[in-house]
């Protein structure tokens, strides 16, 4: 009778050996023994041919892997046949085996080589989702070379794949995985507590949202970038700008310049963002090959302390120098410190609404800044700045797209203001006084 090795592997006869009718009768009873130990129905449910394999991977078996580790070879025979790749059948994905002997096994580095290279499989049914995902910040962090990346098999597992309604529950399977922190907070806010409750919002039946309503669910790209985080959350409540402008002076100007989770997460921590922005363009700088952000940046901040007035200057002036004739300045953005705060949204009612939060000196947001840069994925790479570069006139330049009166406290725009508002005074009294005195001449 075949025996297994340590690593799980049969062996074989050796050559010249003959075997005898009674290692044949042994070996079908043993494989009749183990084929009577799968549940019926899973070996019926199973797709012809699929029998052996169940019969075989039902077993508990692993594979020695070159950093020492063992693969596991056992795969549920119930989980498999009640999954959507069921009735597909395990040739289906691997080829290369079908239904003939195993070919000689290739040795495998760890669980996580092979698991790149099977999920290589997928494209093959799932062209269209396995190309969204390659553009999405998952697939960065893979090429990155990032251990815990995930793979089409860590969402959707490997042999019990489920219907995609599964996955959006509110146990926040799959991405609770990896974000369980995240989840959690996602979970006590106003959009997890209307989730888990059942509720169906206002009249039109919009559910409150799961994770894969405001991140999508394979091209998920970063929602701080740009202005999707403001057009997730318009999409879901549109009245909002209606709503802003009943009680909010020059709302459109707050709703491009302050996140949402800024006002919405109320106990969260804030900052100022400064983004390198193509006024030419209308759109925020982007890394790329010959703008080495993080170098330039540490080539300008030699002391390591954060950028000061002065080394702003620089860095908008050099990007200004970068190939084509363009318009670089600094766009400005209040914003929640961590990520996790954008999901630990309150109900409205507790939302802040004092102006003073932002629009006087000193204010907590404004202590805290940095100065970033669109990467292709559309993460911000950032870079701490001091906070004076809000209230330098050497910097007024550069962050002339961002100024909140009271906030930023630039004292030749609080000057330049004082002496527009004198000479607006001024003008027509001295108007009226010299009208006066030249009449009395005459």
């Amino acid at each position: 009778m075949l025996t297994k090795s340590e690593t799980g592997s049969p062996r074989k006869p050796k050559q010249g050996v003959a075997i005898r009718t009674s290692d044949i009768l042994a070996m079908c009873t043993a494989l009749s023994i183990l084929l009577l130990s799968i549940p019926t129905t899973s070996i019926a449910a199973a797709p012809t041919g699929d029998a052996m394999c169940i019969a075989c991977h039902s077993m508990k078996m692993n594979k020695a892997l070159e950093d020492g580790d063992q693969l596991s070879l056992h795969i549920s025979s119930t989980d498999f046949t009640e999954s959507v790749h069921g009735k597909f059948g395990c040739a289906s994905c691997h080829s290369a085996i079908a239904k003939g002997p195993h070919p000689k096994p290739a040795a495998i580095s760890n669980k996580r080589d092979y698991s790149v290279a099977a999920n290589d499989s997928c494209k093959n049914c799932h062209k269209g989702m396995v190309r969204s995902y390659q553009k999405s910040i998952h697939a960065s962090l893979v090429a990155e070379g990032n251990q815990k990346a995930p793979l089409c098999t860590d969402c959707h597992s490997a042999h019990s794949i489920q219907a995609k309604e599964t996955l959006a529950t509110v146990t926040g399977q799959p991405c609770k995985g990896c974000h369980e922190e995240i989840f959690t907070a996602y979970s006590q806010s106003v959009h997890g507590t209307a989730r888990e409750n059942g509720n169906v919002i206002r009249a039109s039946h919009i559910q409150a949202p799961i994770c894969s309503d405001c991140h999508s669910a394979h091209d998920i790209s970063a929602v701080a970038a740009s202005e999707k985080l403001k057009s997730a959350c318009i999409d879901c409540h549109p009245e909002a700008k209606a709503a802003h402008q009943k009680w909010l002076p020059n709302s459109e100007l707050h709703l491009t310049a302050i996140a949402c989770p800024a006002c919405h997460s109320p106990m969260a921590e804030r900052r100022v963002d400064l983004q390198l922005y193509n006024n030419v363009k209308q759109s925020p700088v982007a890394q790329s090959d010959d703008i080495e952000f993080q170098k330039r940046l540490q080539d300008l901040d030699v002391a390591g302390d954060g950028l000061d007035p002065m080394e702003l200057w620089n860095l908008v002036r050099q990007t200004n120098q970068d190939g084509e004739a363009v318009n670089i300045t600094l766009q400005g953005r209040v914003e929640v410190s961590k990520g996790i705060d954008s999901h630990r949204l309150a109900n409205k009612g507790a939302a802040v609404r004092d102006c003073q939060s932002c629009h006087q000196n000193g204010a907590n947001a404004f202590n805290s800044v940095t100065v970033s840069i669109a990467k292709p994925d559309g993460r911000k790479q950032r870079y701490v700045a001091n906070s004076d570069v809000l209230s330098s006139a050497v910097s007024v330049e550069s962050v002339s797209n961002f100024y909140a009166m009271g906030g930023t406290r630039i004292k030749l725009l609080d000057g330049l203001l004082i002496l527009a508002i004198f000479a607006g005074v001024a003008v027509p009294i001295g108007h009226i006084v010299l009208g006066k005195i030249l009449k009395k001449i005459r």
